[in-house]
Parts: C-alpha cells; structure tokens; sequence
C-alpha cells in the first residue's frame, strides 16, 4: 500500500467516524437520553476531525512522519477545542455577572 493513502485514512478516520456517529445519533441508534440535543454532541467532535485533518495534511506537507504528524494534530486539535470551549465558558459566565 502507498503511504500516501496510509496519511490520508489516517488523517481522514476521525471525520468518518464523527459522520458515522452522527448519522447514529440523528437515527436515534444512540441515544444519550438528551432527545434532539444529543445531536450537539457531534460538533465539538466535528471541529476536534477538521482541525486534525487539516493540521494533518499541513504536518505531510512539511515532512513530518505518520506518528509525529498524528501527535501534532491530535495536540493541536484537542487545545483548539478546549480553548473554545473555555472561551464560550468565559464569555456566558461574564454575561450572566453583568445581567
């Protein structure tokens, strides 16, 4: 198998697996007892695969190998998401001390 198509599952496998799980979700195959709101369970982890996958494609692009390229994005996806996250936690908690 060429490397080129080992990079490009792996950075690709997260995206698939985040699709499948929402599809699941939205069939009512899982359900986390939150009724429609368990679909909002998908975006962060729609954010966390596109972050990686892009961050992926850039680590190849610069010659990084599988296992490091792996590293870097699944690091740099996971601050980026708990960052937002954080800020989204800031900005409601100021909100809510201003009212």
């Amino acid at each position: 198998m060429p490397a080129w198509i080992l990079r490009i599952g792996v950075a690709l496998l997260p995206l698939l697996a985040t699709i499948l799980f929402t599809f699941l979700t939205m069939q009512g195959y899982l359900n986390f007892g939150g009724g429609e709101k368990d679909i909002f369970l998908s975006v962060p982890l729609l954010l966390w695969s596109l972050v990686f996958f892009v961050s992926s494609l850039v680590a190849w692009w610069r010659k990084a190998t599988l296992g490091r390229a792996a590293a870097i994005s699944a690091i740099l996806a996971t601050g980026l998401v708990v960052l937002l996250w954080v800020s989204a936690l800031a900005y409601v908690l100021m909100q809510s001390a201003a009212a």
